[in-house]
């Protein structure tokens, strides 16, 4: 029995909420396909169905008494939900290392990796985050003064040539989950992506909304944010205030917000605050390629710049012009994205090789060889 496994010992079976609901922008969301009736018959449903423009999800109640903050939930062992991720590099920042880690040396050459998300029992598709453009001239005005800053070298392919290479045909995606509203973790969405909606996290669109050219010293782009200017569906996942009556948002080991997206423990996404409003996180269950053995892969995004902080989590931020960055660090709440990254660290001290870390700008992704 493997580390998963033992945690799951004395925790009662979770089960559906069929009455909570996202709600999108009404104008902006598609209506399901009729894939969704073979979803339905795989019985692993995925938890966001378009009924006339609204978007109804799966919600789940927590075990009682609450899991102890120092494990992560984990669905019965019958559960046959996972998941499959094939991670892309694209794009690349050179920038000195101390920017990431207080007075580090040398300099930081980091990716920004896309991952490619299978759910294999329904065979749902997903992107979560699109990583750095092939085009770096697709950038508003005010991203484009960044690249300088950070020397951006753009993706030798575009996430649709990327999602070709699997063999897959662009269309049949049906969601791209962005992890926050930096401009390299999403850009405006592919016309080849004509049935996927974008979701972000909480308190993204208050943020960044409409954009620009509305906004002309805006840093965010108007067609993903102006309702008037984009042509996909938007969907804003619900607050995770303590006042609001959803039930969408659960406790997962000690983050006090997680959504279980397909309803089986497959992929869970996480409130992860620090980074930016919206910030999230996603762990994904995945099967071991030779050994079929189940463990966990953290998608954390930007909650940290680089593996060290897995390991120390008190290290120290490292320093940004203010022009760019107000708090002086890459985190917009410094006090908030370390907790998020003592969080992270928790889980992984307890999970051991049970879970791996990926962060978006890691040089290297660690297990990767497994999957």
């Amino acid at each position: 029995m493997d580390g998963l496994s033992k945690i799951i010992s004395g925790v009662a079976s979770i089960f559906r909420d069929p009455t909570a609901c996202l709600k999108p922008d009404v104008k902006d969301s598609p209506q399901d396909n009729q894939n969704s009736t073979k979803e339905n018959k795989a019985n692993a449903k995925d938890s966001h169905k378009y009924v006339d423009g609204d978007a109804s999800s799966t919600a789940f109640t927590a075990a009682k008494p609450p899991l102890p903050t120092t494990q992560l939930v984990q669905k019965l062992s019958s559960s046959p939900g996972f998941v499959s991720i094939k991670p892309f590099n694209t794009g690349r920042m050179v920038t000195p290392a101390a920017t990431l880690v207080g007075d580090a040396q040398g300099l930081s050459m980091g990716t920004s990796w896309r991952f490619f998300i299978q759910h294999e029992p329904s065979g749902t598709k997903l992107w979560f985050d699109m990583g750095i453009s092939h085009d770096l001239s697709q950038y508003i005005p005010h991203i484009q003064a960044l690249h300088q800053h950070f020397k951006a070298v753009p993706s030798e392919r575009s996430i649709v040539q990327d999602t070709e290479s699997l063999g897959v045909f662009p269309g049949d995606v049906k969601h791209i989950i962005v992890s926050h509203a930096h401009w390299d973790h999403l850009g405006p969405m592919p016309a080849e992506f004509s049935a996927a909606d974008m979701i972000v996290g909480p308190g993204s669109k208050a943020t960044c909304a409409p954009g620009w050219p509305a906004d002309e010293h805006s840093k965010f782009d108007g067609r993903i944010w102006d309702a008037t200017l984009r042509s996909h569906g938007l969907i804003e996942l619900p607050p995770t205030s303590t006042d609001s009556d959803s039930t969408y948002w659960q406790p997962l080991g000690p983050f006090p917000h997680a959504h279980d997206f397909f309803g089986d423990g497959s992929l869970y996404l996480i409130d992860a605050p620090g980074h930016m409003e919206g910030n999230i996180a996603a762990l994904c269950r995945v099967q071991m390629r030779e050994t079929k053995k189940s463990k966990w892969v953290m998608l954390g995004g930007d909650c940290a710049h680089c593996n060290m902080f897995t390991y120390w989590p008190l290290a120290p931020f490292g320093k940004m012009p203010k022009a760019f960055f107000p708090s002086g660090t890459l985190h917009c709440d410094a006090h908030e994205a370390r907790e998020t990254i003592k969080k992270i660290a928790l889980c992984k001290e307890q999970e051991g090789n049970d879970l791996l870390v990926w962060y978006a700008h890691a040089e290297f992704l660690e297990g990767a060889w497994e999957l």
